[in-house]
């Protein structure tokens, strides 16, 4: 058996991966390329925010959450490896936090901006074929764009049969999709790429971090575990509560209460009672 045969495969599409090559800035640009010609957003000259928001972990590494900032604009980047009910609520309601961070106390405001981009491995859950989409959210009572927000999404399964004509940028989408060095070393010849081959190589043989991927692979059965019986057992109740635990925090934020209810699947009127209680 060769060294080859003998090395583990560490996904691109891992969490774990995707965060330790990003937070490298040797690799960086490699994703900086894919985001600029999918999203049209230039992340050039934009420094890593050590988000206190960070899920608990507040280690300085590459498992740290991607938060991005320059001059008046904040960036979200996440991996999300499978998809779930509530998925969607999850990263909005990471977005509205940071997006909330521009109030100070009273009515001062920052005019910035926040984007969230989300690499999604998955497909869309009700329109399939799609590729790439992009948003913004609507107040949906006055029909007024929450201009100072916006969601970029890349379905990376859409990506994993190559075309005679697919771009550099698509191939290397596409090698998010693969299951083995050496389907990745079929579809390209590409010097930047070849790369990111040999690092994942290379971490295959690092014991701490293939100790981190491990960790984070049954973190997420387990998750994944408790989502499933819970929305198997009918749990409206538990699900009930953390919509409006959800729209507790959104309300602080000054999110306007149509977006809560469309991301919490309250209504408005109960979000109106819940308002009354917070304040």
């Amino acid at each position: 058996m060769n060294v080859q045969e003998q090395l583990r495969f560490l996904k691109l599409c891992s969490d774990t991966t995707f965060k330790y090559l990003y937070k490298n800035s040797k690799f960086k640009p490699w994703f900086d390329e894919i985001i600029l010609e999918k999203c049209n957003l230039d992340l050039s000259g934009f420094e890593f925010v050590d988000n206190e928001d960070n899920s608990g972990n507040h280690f300085k590494d590459y498992r740290m959450d991607l938060v991005l900032k320059k001059d008046d604009t904040i960036v979200i980047i996440e991996m999300n490896d499978s998809y779930y009910p509530h998925l969607r609520i999850k990263n909005y309601n990471y977005l509205y936090r940071l997006a909330g961070k521009r109030f100070e106390s009273g009515e001062s405001y920052y005019p910035t901006e926040t984007k969230l981009i989300l690499f999604n491995n998955f497909h869309h859950e009700k329109i399939r074929k799609v590729k790439e989409a992009n948003y913004r959210l609507m107040e949906p009572n006055i029909k007024d764009v929450i201009k100072d927000i916006e969601i970029y999404e890349i379905y990376l399964p859409e990506f994993r049969e190559l075309c005679y004509d697919s771009s550099e940028i698509e191939v290397r989408l596409s090698l998010f999709q693969k299951e083995s060095y050496e389907e990745m070393r079929k579809i390209t010849t590409n010097p930047k790429d070849l790369e990111i081959i040999e690092e994942l190589e290379r971490l295959a043989m690092d014991e701490k971090f293939i100790y981190d991927y491990d960790h984070e692979a049954v973190r997420r059965k387990e998750e994944n575990s408790i989502r499933r019986d819970s929305f198997e057992e009918g749990l409206e109740k538990g699900t009930i509560q953390r919509n409006v635990e959800i729209a507790k925090s959104m309300l602080k934020e000054k999110i306007g209460l149509g977006v809560i209810s469309k991301c919490t699947g309250l209504s408005l009127p109960e979000i109106h009672q819940l308002k009354k209680k917070e304040c």
